[in-house]
């Protein structure tokens, strides 16, 4: 049966920078963007913390984002992310439900949140959030992935885990060779079962 690999810090962060291009943080819908660039360059120096690991560094910057402005789900995300590297789940969870009120639509929010609830042990709830991102966007190769994970290694269902694993990989060019065995590996074991 296929390892849980954490991600690692640079994948984690590029979620993050999905949420707001370092050069330009995110403006949500019914707001506008600030007119400094103050906020701009504090966003970028933020998420450059968090780039090269520093995250000590990068959580007051953020936290000071959120409270000058509350209405951007970027930095409530990176909070997310923050927290969950640091083993404050409970933070993380209020976090990204923060970013989810300030933008309903951010499908990176709800992958982060789906890995928040299952590293407190809430299977369910990640599959529910994971499926809603889904619903979303069905392309998603990152969610297809931790819906993978989560039948695979969580749930047990291997038929659930082989067919979001395969479908991670028609989207990401069929590249993995690990995604690979793992589908090898659960292919195995069912027909074992049969």
């Amino acid at each position: 049966m296929p390892i849980l690999k954490h991600f690692n810090k640079t994948v984690l962060f590029g979620i993050a920078l999905l949420a707001g291009c370092a050069t330009s943080p995110p403006v949500e819908r019914g707001t506008s963007q600030p007119r400094s660039s103050d906020y701009q360059v504090k966003y970028h120096y933020a998420l450059e913390a968090m780039k090269q690991g520093q995250l000590e560094s990068a959580e007051p910057q953020m936290k000071m984002l959120t409270r000058e402005h509350p209405q951007f789900a970027g930095p409530w995300l990176n909070l997310c992310i923050i927290y969950s590297e640091t083993a404050r789940l409970a933070e993380a969870e209020k976090a990204c439900q923060q970013a989810l009120k300030q933008n309903g639509k951010m499908n990176q929010v709800r992958n982060q949140l789906g890995i928040v609830y299952r590293k407190q042990g809430r299977f369910e709830d990640a599959r529910r959030i994971y499926e809603m991102a889904l619903q979303q966007n069905p392309e998603s190769a990152r969610i297809h992935y931790n819906l993978g994970v989560l039948h695979d290694l969580y749930l047990q269902n291997n038929d659930l885990a082989i067919r979001h694993y395969q479908r991670y990989l028609d989207l990401t060019g069929n590249k993995e060779k690990k995604v690979k065995r793992w589908i090898s590996q659960l292919n195995k074991e069912l027909n074992k079962s049969r």
